[in-house]
């Protein structure tokens, strides 16, 4: 073993040295490993969050969705999807839909709703892969009843279940007794749930043709959703559709759509590294101190050394190593903590989130190229704290240095 590295291991845990030095010693590698564990846990919980929300809201909107300026909707939907998929790559699914405020009514209760029209066969959502009771079937029962899929919020607070009749008013403008809305009779087929609360208690899917009948829309439709295989390139083709329609289309990425909400999952994030970094800092300090005690108890030790040869770069290296095996050890502990908690989390989910999470359980994303990055970093740090002690250490008279007791 090298001697520098030897001699820094003896100074830092002998047990027949200072044990207040060794105490200390163990201080600063828990600050290390407390700082490297909840920043990892952390940043894992946040990256988690993220892509929970983007993957829930993406399988529910879709990346891109394509509106009118005009109230009346497309009326030429069909040739701007046969123009997107034959000038725009990297498009995986494209689909029409209808979407319109309307009224259910069961029994004495009502609510407001947004009634989706979909086509079963295109559609780019995950309601189907979501039903908790029925089935996804929006096959009409006849030219006057239809079937709806339902959230189960809004079916609990209707009292609905599959197989019950309802009755929807649809609404063109406000309405008066010039502008009666449209009524039309369904019958729900499937009952889903999503985990996003305010979409899952408004959102009700019904077939395109139903819904062009209830609001009079003919052959119309209300827009085009598009999903991508990079959800990041959405912002990019947003800008390119827009110069390949022009009037009436206007496209909008979900970003755009649900700016809130992603807005929200931004700040919840933003402000977490900074907040916990500020652990690793404080260990960081902790080892400067740790070190300068260590200097201070091995003041005889370094000019006994000094006077047997070493020079002050060797100094300097015997307390470098002291900080960096501290460095060492807290972050490799803090690495088997962190990721076992996280770990930990994803298989038995130890703590559940209330509904205005959107989720029931803390979600968890290991990035493992930003775990390295916060050891190394972390490293980095204790050694950059080593060297004002060390450099002091390397200073010392030999005669002065026996001298002190």
């Amino acid at each position: 073993m090298n001697y520098k590295a030897y001699i820094a291991k003896r100074y830092l845990f002998s047990s027949k040295d200072s044990k207040f030095v060794s105490f200390i010693t163990y201080v600063s590698i828990l600050g290390v490993t407390l700082g490297v564990a909840a920043l990892i846990i952390a940043v894992s919980i946040m990256s988690g969050f993220e892509k929970e929300i983007k993957d829930k809201v993406a399988g529910l909107v879709s990346h891109i969705q394509i509106n009118s300026f005009q109230q009346e909707g497309l009326s030429d939907a069909d040739f701007a999807i046969e123009k997107i998929q034959s000038e725009i790559t990297g498009i995986t699914g494209i689909s029409k839909f209808i979407q319109k405020e309307a009224v259910i009514r069961y029994k004495e209760n009502i609510e407001g709703i947004l009634l989706k029209g979909i086509n079963p066969q295109t559609d780019l959502s995950t309601t189907r892969n979501k039903i908790i009771k029925g089935s996804f079937d929006l096959t009409p029962v006849d030219s006057s009843i239809g079937r709806l899929l339902i959230g189960q919020k809004l079916a609990e607070r209707l009292g609905l279940d599959t197989g019950n009749k309802v009755i929807v008013f649809g609404l063109n403008g406000i309405p008066s007794p010039l502008n009666q809305p449209k009524i039309k009779q369904f019958i729900i087929s499937g009952i889903y749930e999503t985990g996003l609360r305010d979409y899952d208690d408004l959102i009700i899917y019904t077939d395109i043709p139903s819904s062009q009948k209830l609001f009079e829309m003919g052959n119309n439709v209300s827009g085009i959703e598009i999903k991508i295989d990079n959800i990041d390139r959405a912002n990019e083709l947003v800008f390119t559709l827009k110069k390949m329609l022009g009037y009436p289309y206007y496209p909008k990425s979900l970003f755009e759509l649900y700016r809130p909400l992603f807005n929200w999952v931004d700040l919840q994030k933003a402000p977490t590294p900074i907040i916990l970094s500020l652990i690793i800092l404080v260990a960081v300090f902790n080892i400067v101190s740790t070190l300068l005690m260590l200097v201070l108890e091995k003041t005889q030790s370094i000019g006994i050394l000094k006077s047997l040869g070493v020079s002050n770069s060797g100094i300097m290296k015997i307390f470098i190593y002291d900080g960096l095996l501290i460095g060492i050890i807290g972050v490799v502990l803090g690495n088997i903590i962190g990721l076992g908690l996280c770990f930990a989390e994803l298989k038995f989910n130890f703590f559940r989130l209330p509904e205005l999470y959107y989720m029931k359980s803390v979600p968890i994303l290991l990035q493992y190229d930003v775990i390295i990055f916060i050891s190394v970093i972390s490293l980095f740090l204790c050694f950059i704290a080593t060297l004002i002690p060390s450099y002091l250490a390397s200073r010392f008279e030999p005669v002065k240095s026996m001298r002190f007791a």
